[in-house]
């Protein structure tokens, strides 16, 4: 039974797709390990390149008959090229590697898929694994930093800065001051990108964040642009983490100028934001 295996094309007929079915659950049945099964794997695969037990099925035939895996890799990149987003067709590939047990050509193959798909979560989460297993973080802040400069809004190439920071150097003074400065460069090209901003919450999160020069960074962005909402939001969420009563006042001006003026497609948000500042300034108002 051949049913053109090479094209991955999903114009299969019915009449196909019952078959090879019926002939897979006869050897599921049988538990057979062959080759004519793993063969069979194969056009399960075609006939659904997501299904779960076509892939760990064919995983167990190649284990059981030792297979090259490294041909394996060249199966699974045929098969990404038609079903890119497919968490089963990772998975196994970090299985494969794993058991292979050496990094080969994941970075470059991962480099590859992301020229196709720049934000596929699937693809980032096995280059993020590769980097971890292997450590290879060497290099990998170039390599976000080269997609950034393709797509400064690419939310995944900001992600993965992070990531690579938190499992490298950390997040120390000297560290947080390069990143800061680095990602309000970007917000002088695009200040209404949220990825930049999202990325300076993260920083927020970290022991020592500057927050009187990041304020400062902000404000002058302000002054260039005053209807920056993402600015203005990011302002927000910094008098709530950082409260003081000078900053809460004025950021429930900027609550309101939002939900009034700027940004009222989101009033409820900002009705939220505006409840949660208001009740932060009465709790320090009770407690001076």
């Amino acid at each position: 039974m051949c049913h053109s295996i090479s094209k991955y094309s999903p114009l299969l007929t019915n009449g196909v797709v019952v078959e090879v079915m019926d002939y897979f659950r006869a050897i599921l049945r049988k538990k057979e390990y062959s080759e004519r099964a793993l063969a069979l794997t194969e056009e399960v695969i075609q006939v659904n390149p997501a299904n779960y037990t076509g892939w760990l099925f064919r995983r167990e035939c190649l284990m059981m008959l030792k297979s090259d895996l490294k041909k394996e890799l060249a199966f699974i990149s045929k098969v990404a090229k038609q079903s890119s987003k497919n968490y089963q067709l990772w998975h196994h590939r970090r299985v494969i590697v794993n058991e292979i047990g050496e990094c080969g050509e994941e970075l470059d193959a991962t480099a590859k898929a992301l020229l196709e798909d720049p934000k596929n979560y699937h693809v980032w989460a096995h280059r993020q694994w590769v980097l971890q297993k292997f450590n290879l973080f060497k290099g990998e802040l170039k390599y976000v930093e080269s997609l950034l400069r393709v797509d400064i809004r690419n939310n995944s190439a900001w992600n993965q800065r992070f990531f690579v920071v938190k499992n490298t150097s950390g997040f120390n003074k000297e560290i947080q001051n390069r990143e800061v400065e680095f990602t309000f460069k970007s917000l002088e090209k695009a200040p209404n990108n949220l990825s930049p901003w999202n990325y300076l919450r993260g920083l927020m999160a970290q022991n020592g964040f500057n927050v009187d020069a990041v304020k400062r960074l902000a404000a002058a962005i302000l002054k260039k642009d005053p209807k920056c909402t993402e600015c203005l939001s990011f302002l927000i969420d910094v008098a709530l983490k950082f409260p003081t009563v000078p900053s809460l006042q004025t950021a429930a001006k900027m609550c309101t100028d939002l939900k009034t003026n700027l940004s009222q497609i989101r009033e409820k948000y900002w009705e939220y934001q505006e409840h949660k500042v208001k009740s932060k300034l009465q709790e320090l108002r009770t407690s001076n």
